[in-house]
């Protein structure tokens, strides 16, 4: 989404940078996400143990080299670049690239739609709490960076030729309740030709009131490091 300057800011939260991924801390915890277009994201719940909380961080880093991995999957076997988080994969040119990974694989197919009228914000942000929801976490305390990477993609869909589909890929470090194990996720989130037509008109950041209906696929692939 193209970006639009405003005036005020809400951010209540206290922001770091860490190497090559950045902190915000909430109320109830904090989120880990890189710093970059490729997506990756932890919550950290202050009622987790320091042990939880360690395994999580853990895992969160040793994922950080994976977005690289999967943009060289996507050049090695279709010839695609992968440019500011843009994918132009079809589900089945994605699944062959994912699988070309060692450690990787798919999961499950989701198809959702989003229907209804809002600010570039408020419809971004319906997008990732739909993604990040399973995380924990108040999403919007992320606002900024999320509206700034979305804005990023926009103007590459923009510059690119969409013939048949268009996305990205989000990577979710979450941990399953009651065993207490951590599971490394990447999702492939890509919608239509003519989803990108929209796409690139709605200003990422402005206070305009637009209307959406649009429908996105979600691919989950499960990353095991063990089985590399």
């Amino acid at each position: 989404m193209k970006t639009a300057h405003s005036s005020s800011a809400k951010n209540s939260q206290s922001q770091s940078s860490e190497k090559n991924y950045q902190v915000i801390v909430t109320d109830n915890g904090k989120w880990l996400f890189s710093a970059s277009s490729d997506f990756l994201f932890a919550y950290l719940d202050d009622t987790w143990s320091s042990d939880i909380i360690a395994k999580v961080t853990n895992a969160f880093t040793a994922a950080l080299t994976i977005p690289s991995k999967i943009k060289d999957a996507v050049k090695a076997t279709s010839g695609e670049e992968v440019v500011k988080g843009l994918y132009l994969l079809n589900q089945a040119s994605m699944v062959t690239a994912m699988n070309s990974i060692d450690g990787m694989g798919q999961t499950e197919v989701d198809s959702l739609t989003e229907q209804g009228s809002g600010t570039a914000t408020s419809i971004n942000q319906e997008f990732f709490n739909a993604i990040l929801g399973g995380l924990g976490g108040d999403v919007s305390a992320m606002t900024t960076y999320l509206n700034d990477q979305m804005g990023d993609i926009q103007a590459q869909t923009s510059k690119s030729k969409v013939t048949d589909c268009f996305g990205t890929v989000i990577g979710l470090i979450s941990l399953i309740p009651v065993l207490n194990v951590v599971e490394t996720n990447f999702v492939y989130v890509y919608s239509s030709e003519s989803t990108s037509d929209w796409f690139v008109k709605v200003t990422c950041g402005s206070h305009e009131e637009y209307s959406y209906d649009y429908t996105y696929t979600v691919v989950k692939y499960l990353y095991n490091p063990s089985q590399e």
